[in-house]
């Protein structure tokens, strides 16, 4: 059974972590947010073709399609996005105002201003299929047995089901906004039409299994609150300014130091990247910090321009294959 815990709850102001969504409000003059007013959207969606089931889910109030992501060495497995309209919708409340907040009567699901864990971002892929393969090959079991692994940012959550279904004896996934955290809960619950592919019931059990070792908790790498204690840790697509930049080279030193190995990905054009590497330098003086590139995988389906620009390499049509960026360090080498 999926766990939730609450690992900190520590308030943070609107608008303070994802500046890009704040500044490109700010410029929508002519097509200002309205709160909750689907009707009247802040930008106009992209409709692109999936290759997604038509299979939709109440989550919570978020309406959410089926995703299915291949992952090497373990195959298909299936996310929730939310669809276009409920995109609308989080955009609409993260550019709200605390009066319009006040006034409306629907519940308030983004609680940070932070829209960006409801859809899927190209450097997931490129940490999943790098656990599935290189983490994992370098173990005897050829999978993530016995290894507790912690997620921070998780968004739609394919990370920790990926390192679920590959076999770590737990996972904790993280994020401080509550909706990535309601999406990956409901598709490790198994509620959706199958969560690895298509399954014999005997495999389908050992699949309910693994998925069982999903915890979820909130948790801001940006406050006070101590790291899980995990193996692994590893991030994928949380650098979107120079603020989480920064707060994750510092998370990483303190990972390193409690003996965890840490796992990064990033995607094309995140502005905190440059900071991260700087802070970690600083940090880490005596270690060769840098990013591999690596084939990630481009996302597909509607997204929000707010969410996702118009001209975002991390989007096409179809899946095509994109150059990201893994930084893969381990205590052994970077703390003495």
């Amino acid at each position: 059974m999926i766990q939730s815990n609450e690992y900190t709850t520590t308030p943070r102001l609107r608008f303070t972590r994802f500046c890009p969504l704040f500044l490109l409000q700010a410029t929508f003059v002519g097509n200002p947010c309205h709160a909750f007013n689907t009707h009247n959207p802040p930008s106009h969606p992209r409709s692109c073709a999936v290759s997604a089931t038509n299979n939709l889910h109440d989550v919570g109030g978020i309406i959410c399609r089926e995703v299915g992501i291949d992952v090497k060495n373990l195959g298909e497995v299936i996310i929730l996005e939310a669809t276009e309209a409920s995109q609308n919708e989080l955009v609409e409340m993260a550019c709200a105002t605390e009066e319009e907040i006040l006034q409306s009567n629907s519940e308030q699901l983004i609680k940070t201003g932070d829209p960006y864990g409801a859809v899927l971002w190209p450097a997931a892929s490129a940490v999943s299929d790098y656990l599935l393969t290189t983490v994992a090959n370098e173990r005897p079991s050829k999978s993530l047995e016995g290894l507790t692994v912690l997620e921070l940012g998780t968004g739609t959550g394919l990370c920790a089901l990926a390192a679920a279904l590959g076999g770590a004896s737990k996972v904790l996934a993280t994020d401080y906004e509550p909706v990535p955290l309601r999406l990956l809960e409901y598709a490790a619950s198994g509620r959706s039409v199958n969560c690895c592919g298509t399954k014999e019931p005997d495999e389908m059990e050992d699949v309910r299994t693994k998925l069982s070792r999903i915890e979820t908790g909130l948790f801001d790498i940006c406050g006070d609150s101590p790291l899980p204690p995990a193996d692994i840790v590893i991030a994928a697509d949380i650098m979107y300014e120079p603020k989480t930049g920064i707060a994750a080279a510092l998370r990483t030193v303190e990972a390193l130091k409690a003996g965890s190995r840490v796992i990064l990905g990033c995607s094309p054009g995140r502005p905190g990247r440059p900071h991260y590497v700087s802070k970690l330098k600083e940090l880490l003086p005596d270690v060769d910090v840098k990013f591999q590139e690596v084939e990630g995988r481009t996302c597909s389906g509607p997204r929000n321009d707010l969410i996702c620009g118009k001209y975002s390499p991390s989007v096409s049509a179809e899946p095509k294959a994109l150059r990201v960026v893994l930084m893969d360090l381990t205590p052994q080498k970077c703390v003495h």
